[in-house]
């Protein structure tokens, strides 16, 4: 595949007129005018190819679950809303919600996820048919047991896909014992793959975990010898300054989700502390039902503005720190070779600069960052293209398969 003619982002910079050469699942050159023979070839002219951004922190087939249940602070929220659904959850239904999540990733840009939530191979199974890339974790909790025997099969199944790399999800501290998690460590190690948790996620939640065990989450999960760098800790909205020095020493990977910290009003994570203490920081959406969508656009504009105003510091989080959150901090999380460059896997957008929220075009990753409202022509993973000008082959069957699957569900 021959990508002709678009400007190139680079370092924040935008480097014009560029040919992007594609051989299998690699980015094999990258020049002006390249003549290849017998290539399929995409006319670039009018866009800015980006790299593919991450999603850190998700479970997409929660987009069933859009506008189910606004407006309520986390625990009563799982507790009256969402376990309850999901306990009537087929695996359909779980297939046709992560289709949708996949197309609305699509559409935006995101080319990899991390995800935890049940049905697993379901899970996988969409994912690969709608061509993204996935981190995939069986959520575990001590109310379901059946669950961690599900784990090690599941990463044996999908070790080795050039799509699918399975992971270890142990839900939180708060829903799994001390044995559960050392068996999640221990599957992790034994599998040389990532740990997904979330972690510190609200105020209630520290301050009774501190009051019942004399330590805070982070520093229970370190004392176990939970912590390291395959850990992938989602929202860590209530840090003390050790937990901090904790997650930093430990080279922890934390997932911001800003948007659903604060509509579910978890609180604001102190990201100015853990990017001081050297903490690796990426972006994540969570699912659907608290956020309610998948735009990392989006959290990148929410992540920076939010962290400005907490510290009243306007000079705080600056555009290409965001962005590097959503790609190269990413990158590094999850051990992948992505970005613009040779030798790097074919994941990348193109987006059309023929968009007034572009417009002028002074400041390419300000306008990415703050402005970008729309406009993601072309989607490619691992060198095929899942969309083109703006067109996703079989987008109206999803649409209507998860809509009556959403009926269904409320239904039952």
């Amino acid at each position: 595949m021959l990508i002709k003619g678009t400007s190139l982002l680079q370092k924040g910079e935008l480097i014009p007129d560029r040919d992007i050469l594609i051989e299998d699942n690699k980015i094999t050159k990258i020049e002006r005018d390249l003549k290849e023979k017998d290539e399929e070839t995409i006319d670039a002219k009018g866009t800015m190819a980006i790299p593919g951004l991450i999603n850190a922190h998700t479970h997409l087939a929660m987009t069933l679950f859009r506008g189910y249940a606004d407006d309520m602070e986390l625990m009563p929220w799982l507790e009256e809303k969402i376990w309850p659904l999901e306990a009537k959850l087929t695996p359909d239904d779980v297939y046709w919600g992560v289709k949708l999540g996949c197309l609305e990733q699509i559409r935006m840009g995101t080319t990899c996820y991390n995800d935890m939530y049940l049905f697993m191979d379901e899970t996988a199974k969409a994912t690969k048919e709608m061509g993204l890339r996935g981190l995939l974790s069986i959520v575990n909790y001590d109310m379901r047991p059946d669950l961690l025997k599900q784990v090690e099969p599941f990463l044996k199944r999908w070790r080795g896909d050039d799509l699918i790399i399975p992971a270890v999800g142990p839900h939180a501290i708060y829903s799994c014992s001390e044995e559960t998690l050392l068996k999640t460590v221990e599957l992790a190690e034994k599998y040389d793959t990532m740990l997904h948790i979330h972690v510190s996620e609200t105020k209630g939640e520290v301050e009774s975990f501190i009051k019942e065990r004399g330590l805070s989450p982070v520093e229970y999960l370190d004392s176990i010898g939970f912590l390291s760098e395959r850990v992938i800790a989602a929202h860590c909205t209530q840090l003390s300054q050790k937990d901090i020095s904790i997650l930093a020493k430990r080279n922890v990977n934390v997932a911001h989700c800003s948007i659903s910290n604060h509509k579910l009003a978890s609180g604001t994570a102190p990201l100015d502390k853990l990017t001081t203490a050297g903490a690796n920081i990426c972006l994540g959406t969570d699912g659907a039902s608290s956020n309610n969508c998948l735009n990392i656009f989006q959290e990148m504009k929410t992540t920076s503005i939010s962290q400005k105003c907490a510290h009243f510091r306007p000079e705080l989080f600056k555009a290409q720190e965001v962005w590097n959150m959503a790609t190269e901090n990413a990158y590094k999380a999850f051990q992948l070779n992505m970005g613009l460059h040779v030798g790097a896997l074919a994941d990348l957008s193109l987006i059309d600069l023929k968009k007034p929220w572009l417009c002028p075009l002074n400041n390419p990753v300000s306008h990415l960052v703050y402005s970008m409202s729309g406009g993601v022509d072309t989607t490619i993973v691992n060198g095929q293209v899942l969309m083109r000008d703006g067109i996703i082959p079989g987008e109206e069957k999803v649409l209507e398969r998860a809509q009556k699957q959403f009926e269904d569900l409320t239904s039952r």
